[in-house]
Protein backbone atom coordinates (compact mmCIF):
# COMPACT_ATOMS: atom_id res chain seq x y z
CA UNK A 1 0.00 0.00 0.00
CA UNK A 2 2.67 2.18 0.66
CA UNK A 3 4.85 1.15 -2.35
CA UNK A 4 1.43 2.51 -4.34
CA UNK A 5 0.97 5.82 -2.37
CA UNK A 6 4.42 6.34 -3.01
CA UNK A 7 4.61 5.81 -6.68
CA UNK A 8 1.15 8.24 -6.75
CA UNK A 9 2.89 10.90 -5.31
CA UNK A 10 5.96 10.27 -7.86
CA UNK A 11 3.69 10.11 -10.62
CA UNK A 12 1.16 13.53 -9.27
CA UNK A 13 4.88 15.59 -8.84
CA UNK A 14 6.04 14.58 -12.41
CA UNK A 15 2.68 15.25 -14.01
CA UNK A 16 2.91 19.19 -12.17
CA UNK A 17 6.69 19.39 -12.90
CA UNK A 18 5.54 18.56 -16.98
CA UNK A 19 2.57 21.26 -16.77
CA UNK A 20 4.81 23.74 -14.98
CA UNK A 21 7.45 23.49 -17.77
CA UNK A 22 5.05 23.29 -20.51
CA UNK A 23 3.00 26.63 -18.41
CA UNK A 24 6.67 28.21 -18.57
CA UNK A 25 7.36 27.80 -22.78
CA UNK A 26 4.06 28.55 -23.57
CA UNK A 27 4.72 32.01 -21.45
CA UNK A 28 8.32 32.37 -23.41
CA UNK A 29 6.50 31.57 -27.15
CA UNK A 30 4.09 34.35 -26.05
CA UNK A 31 6.89 36.65 -24.82
CA UNK A 32 8.88 35.66 -28.24
CA UNK A 33 5.64 36.04 -30.62
CA UNK A 34 5.15 39.83 -28.81
CA UNK A 35 8.92 40.85 -29.47
CA UNK A 36 8.32 39.93 -33.23
CA UNK A 37 5.52 41.97 -33.45
CA UNK A 38 7.17 44.68 -31.65
CA UNK A 39 10.19 44.38 -33.84
CA UNK A 40 7.80 44.30 -36.92
CA UNK A 41 6.26 47.57 -35.16
CA UNK A 42 9.70 49.58 -35.18
CA UNK A 43 10.51 48.60 -38.25
CA UNK A 44 7.56 51.13 -39.45
CA UNK A 45 8.97 53.88 -37.23
CA UNK A 46 8.86 56.48 -40.15
CA UNK A 47 5.18 55.70 -40.75
CA UNK A 48 4.97 56.42 -36.63
CA UNK A 49 7.19 59.78 -36.43
CA UNK A 50 5.05 60.59 -39.41
CA UNK A 51 2.29 60.46 -37.67
CA UNK A 52 2.76 60.83 -34.18
CA UNK A 53 4.79 64.03 -34.33
CA UNK A 54 1.63 65.68 -36.14
CA UNK A 55 -0.53 64.20 -33.42
CA UNK A 56 0.46 66.53 -31.29
CA UNK A 57 -0.12 69.46 -33.63
CA UNK A 58 -4.05 68.33 -33.11
CA UNK A 59 -4.46 67.83 -36.45
CA UNK A 60 -8.32 67.84 -37.59
CA UNK A 61 -10.06 67.16 -40.71
CA UNK A 62 -13.60 68.53 -41.61
CA UNK A 63 -14.36 66.68 -44.63
CA UNK A 64 -16.61 63.28 -45.56
CA UNK A 65 -16.73 60.65 -43.58
CA UNK A 66 -13.51 58.42 -44.35
CA UNK A 67 -14.15 55.12 -44.99
CA UNK A 68 -12.78 52.46 -42.06
CA UNK A 69 -10.59 50.85 -44.26
CA UNK A 70 -8.85 54.03 -45.59
CA UNK A 71 -8.24 55.82 -42.21
CA UNK A 72 -4.93 56.95 -41.75
CA UNK A 73 -3.32 54.55 -39.12
CA UNK A 74 -0.43 52.11 -39.54
CA UNK A 75 -2.72 49.37 -39.89
CA UNK A 76 -4.68 50.47 -43.12
CA UNK A 77 -1.45 52.52 -44.64
CA UNK A 78 0.59 48.83 -44.11
CA UNK A 79 -1.57 46.93 -46.57
CA UNK A 80 -2.24 49.44 -49.01
CA UNK A 81 1.82 49.88 -49.39
CA UNK A 82 1.75 45.78 -49.75
CA UNK A 83 -1.15 46.03 -51.58
CA UNK A 84 1.04 48.07 -54.07
CA UNK A 85 4.05 46.17 -54.17
CA UNK A 86 2.15 43.18 -54.83
CA UNK A 87 0.64 44.78 -57.64
CA UNK A 88 3.87 45.98 -59.28
CA UNK A 89 5.28 42.52 -58.69
CA UNK A 90 2.88 41.10 -61.19
CA UNK A 91 2.35 43.88 -63.47
CA UNK A 92 5.37 46.06 -63.49
CA UNK A 93 5.07 49.56 -63.55
CA UNK A 94 2.21 49.85 -66.08
CA UNK A 95 -0.33 49.06 -63.53
CA UNK A 96 1.25 52.53 -61.40
CA UNK A 97 0.84 56.01 -61.32
CA UNK A 98 3.40 58.37 -59.40
CA UNK A 99 0.57 60.92 -57.24
CA UNK A 100 1.42 64.67 -57.12
CA UNK A 101 -0.60 66.87 -54.52
CA UNK A 102 -1.49 70.33 -55.25
CA UNK A 103 -2.47 73.68 -53.48
CA UNK A 104 -4.40 75.32 -56.12
CA UNK A 105 -3.27 78.64 -55.69
CA UNK A 106 0.06 77.83 -56.41
CA UNK A 107 1.77 76.22 -59.22
CA UNK A 108 3.67 73.63 -57.18
CA UNK A 109 3.35 70.05 -57.57
CA UNK A 110 4.51 67.78 -54.93
CA UNK A 111 5.40 64.24 -55.37
CA UNK A 112 3.45 62.29 -52.69
CA UNK A 113 3.79 58.72 -53.52
CA UNK A 114 2.71 56.08 -55.83
CA UNK A 115 -0.74 54.24 -56.62
CA UNK A 116 -1.33 50.78 -58.24
CA UNK A 117 -4.54 48.95 -59.62
CA UNK A 118 -5.63 45.80 -60.70
CA UNK A 119 -6.29 45.74 -64.43
CA UNK A 120 -9.86 45.83 -64.44
CA UNK A 121 -9.71 49.23 -61.80
CA UNK A 122 -9.44 52.57 -64.02
CA UNK A 123 -6.74 54.78 -62.39
CA UNK A 124 -9.60 57.81 -61.40
CA UNK A 125 -11.24 54.87 -59.35
CA UNK A 126 -8.03 53.98 -57.87
CA UNK A 127 -7.09 57.31 -56.79
CA UNK A 128 -10.82 58.23 -55.57
CA UNK A 129 -10.83 55.03 -53.80
CA UNK A 130 -7.83 55.95 -51.39
CA UNK A 131 -8.43 59.66 -51.44
CA UNK A 132 -8.96 60.00 -48.07
CA UNK A 133 -5.03 58.27 -47.37
CA UNK A 134 -3.64 59.76 -49.90
CA UNK A 135 -4.61 63.50 -49.24
CA UNK A 136 -4.24 62.97 -45.35
CA UNK A 137 -0.64 61.58 -46.03
CA UNK A 138 0.41 64.69 -48.38
CA UNK A 139 -0.66 66.94 -45.72
CA UNK A 140 1.64 65.19 -42.95
CA UNK A 141 4.12 65.23 -45.59
CA UNK A 142 4.09 68.64 -46.65
CA UNK A 143 2.62 70.65 -43.60
CA UNK A 144 3.93 73.72 -44.23
CA UNK A 145 2.58 73.70 -47.62
CA UNK A 146 -0.29 71.36 -47.97
CA UNK A 147 -1.97 71.44 -44.52
CA UNK A 148 -3.37 74.34 -44.70
CA UNK A 149 -5.52 73.40 -48.24
CA UNK A 150 -6.16 69.85 -46.29
CA UNK A 151 -9.21 68.99 -47.26
CA UNK A 152 -9.39 71.13 -50.64
CA UNK A 153 -5.97 69.71 -52.00
CA UNK A 154 -5.67 68.84 -55.87
CA UNK A 155 -4.13 65.41 -56.43
CA UNK A 156 -2.87 64.62 -60.20
CA UNK A 157 -1.41 61.55 -61.61
CA UNK A 158 1.76 60.56 -63.84
CA UNK A 159 2.96 57.61 -65.64
CA UNK A 160 4.99 55.42 -62.86
CA UNK A 161 8.30 55.86 -62.40
CA UNK A 162 8.71 59.21 -64.35
CA UNK A 163 9.96 61.32 -61.83
CA UNK A 164 13.51 61.91 -63.56
CA UNK A 165 11.34 62.76 -66.47
CA UNK A 166 9.36 64.98 -65.29
CA UNK A 167 12.30 66.92 -63.57
CA UNK A 168 13.48 67.21 -66.79
CA UNK A 169 10.40 68.81 -68.21
CA UNK A 170 10.21 65.81 -70.60
CA UNK A 171 7.71 66.20 -73.60
CA UNK A 172 4.90 63.67 -73.46
CA UNK A 173 4.84 63.36 -69.58
CA UNK A 174 1.44 64.47 -69.19
CA UNK A 175 -0.04 65.06 -65.19
CA UNK A 176 -3.76 64.21 -64.94
CA UNK A 177 -5.80 65.54 -62.10
CA UNK A 178 -7.99 62.92 -60.59
CA UNK A 179 -11.03 63.66 -58.79
CA UNK A 180 -12.36 62.78 -55.18
CA UNK A 181 -15.69 61.19 -56.19
CA UNK A 182 -15.96 59.02 -59.19
CA UNK A 183 -18.46 56.99 -60.47
CA UNK A 184 -18.19 53.57 -58.61
CA UNK A 185 -14.67 53.80 -56.90
CA UNK A 186 -16.84 52.95 -53.49
CA UNK A 187 -17.34 49.51 -55.00
CA UNK A 188 -13.41 49.19 -55.80
CA UNK A 189 -12.18 46.16 -53.00
CA UNK A 190 -9.23 47.54 -50.43
CA UNK A 191 -6.95 44.58 -52.01
CA UNK A 192 -7.38 46.05 -55.68
CA UNK A 193 -5.61 48.85 -55.15
CA UNK A 194 -2.59 49.85 -53.81
CA UNK A 195 -0.49 53.51 -52.41
CA UNK A 196 2.97 54.07 -51.10
CA UNK A 197 3.45 56.74 -49.87
CA UNK A 198 6.54 58.91 -50.03
CA UNK A 199 8.79 59.12 -47.13
CA UNK A 200 11.98 61.53 -46.52
CA UNK A 201 14.69 60.39 -45.30
CA UNK A 202 18.29 62.52 -43.51
CA UNK A 203 16.70 65.46 -44.27
CA UNK A 204 15.33 65.18 -47.49
CA UNK A 205 13.67 68.45 -49.17
CA UNK A 206 11.36 66.38 -51.47
CA UNK A 207 10.50 66.38 -54.98
CA UNK A 208 8.30 69.23 -56.52
CA UNK A 209 7.92 70.74 -59.67
CA UNK A 210 6.39 73.48 -61.12
CA UNK A 211 3.88 73.17 -64.03
CA UNK A 212 0.60 74.84 -65.31
CA UNK A 213 -2.51 75.16 -63.72
CA UNK A 214 -3.68 71.83 -66.17
CA UNK A 215 -0.64 70.30 -65.42
CA UNK A 216 1.85 71.21 -68.36
CA UNK A 217 5.60 71.30 -67.90
CA UNK A 218 6.99 74.74 -67.61
CA UNK A 219 10.17 74.28 -68.84
CA UNK A 220 11.09 72.06 -72.12
CA UNK A 221 13.29 69.38 -71.69
CA UNK A 222 16.78 69.72 -73.60
CA UNK A 223 18.46 66.75 -74.84
CA UNK A 224 22.18 66.65 -73.77
CA UNK A 225 23.02 65.10 -77.36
Amino acid sequence: MTSTLFLLLLAWQMASALSFNSFCYGKILSVVDNARKISSLYASNKWDMLIDEDEHEDLHFNGPPVPRDMKYNLFNIKRQRENFESIKAVSGKDLTNDVYARDSDTNVYWYVGKVARVSDVPIEDAVARQWPMIEEHSARLRPAELYPKWGTLELWVAPGDSEMDVAYGKEGIVFVQMFRDFEDASKVRSIEVGFAGELYENGEEGFRTTRTADGKAVRKFQSSG
